[in-house]
């Protein structure tokens, strides 16, 4: 690859440097996107998919390259390069870099950092990212949506957010009938029958081919497989599961992974969960509830008020 003879961010016009204005763009957008919490990963991975070349036919963004860019004190307009950011943004951004570098010590074996299911955003409904930022002197940990065109913030300390989960789960705990059970659909799809009616044709004709037939049941019963309804067998497994279960004094991760799918934040910080089975439990909700589940359990009239 060439190398630039010039900074990123600037271009010569008659032996003068001057702004380049689509790059200076670019570095805006750096420079944002890193103070609004995005890791060096994220931007270069960001700048890469959109094909933003950092020089002519080249695009090549890394975690490196990003940082030399966001350390770079010439953007500041020192050494004779016309400023693109003012010295306030720089000095934020390092000291950003600065409190990042003391986070090597942070205790990754943290139940928080082993929580794989999904954080859903309140706003549009995608993945939500946890971001910790020491700047913040109230509460230090937020949740940032991963959509662009979103990107709702929710600041929920760790603790806070283990707890709520704990208090949900408890809830379930101590009345495990709460567990919705759909009913067995016992229905056949389109297909199956259409393959049923097909071998009962063949089986009627006096001279049937064998191998049509047999491939015609392997691919029957293959159908008949993809109909059956698992949700049953899932609810009643999550129900064992809190039947077995102690109610908690503290978050349990284990029993965490065997029943939550998902974790739901609301805007004000207010947490819900979503079974395994699919059922939310909130913080305000009488009974877990599912509009896609029929109750089969002691509870009467489940509430009907879901979190999306």
């Amino acid at each position: 690859m060439k190398k630039r003879n010039i900074p990123f961010g600037y271009q010569y016009q008659n032996g003068v440097i001057i702004t380049h204005p689509q790059e200076a763009a670019v570095l805006n957008r750096i420079f944002s996107e890193y103070q609004n919490g995005y890791s060096l990963l994220e931007i270069a991975s960001r700048l890469n998919d959109e094909n933003i070349e950092y020089q002519p036919g080249v695009t090549g963004w890394s975690k490196s390259r990003i940082m030399r860019l966001v350390e770079n004190e010439r953007y500041t307009g020192k050494n004779g390069f016309p400023a693109i950011i003012d010295e306030d943004t720089h000095h934020a951004m390092m000291e950003m870099k600065a409190k990042k570098n003391t986070q090597h010590g942070t205790d990754r074996n943290h139940e928080i950092f082993h929580i794989d299911v999904p954080v859903i955003c309140p706003t549009c409904s995608g993945e939500m990212v946890r971001r910790h930022d020491s700047r913040f002197k109230k509460c230090q940990q937020r949740w940032i949506c991963s959509n662009a065109d979103c990107r709702t913030v929710i600041h929920k300390e760790d603790s806070n957010l283990l707890d709520d989960i704990t208090v949900l789960l408890n809830r379930v705990i101590v009345n495990p009938e709460l567990v919705q059970i759909s009913l067995i659909d016992e229905s056949m799809s389109v297909q199956t029958l259409k393959a049923e009616n097909e071998i009962a044709r063949i089986l009627d004709t006096l001279d049937y081919d064998k191998n049509a037939l047999r491939k015609k049941m392997i691919e029957c019963v293959s159908l008949k497989y993809a109909d059956i309804n698992s949700a049953p067998y899932i609810a009643h497994r999550l129900k064992a599961v809190l039947l077995d279960a102690e109610p908690l004094s503290a978050f349990s991760l284990p029993l965490f992974k065997r029943t939550v799918q998902a974790i739901h934040l609301e805007k004000d910080g207010t947490v819900n969960i979503r079974l395994a089975n699919g059922q939310m439990v909130g913080k305000d909700d009488e009974n877990a509830t599912d509009s896609n589940h029929s109750a089969e359990s002691s509870a009467e009239n489940p509430g009907e008020n879901q979190h999306s």
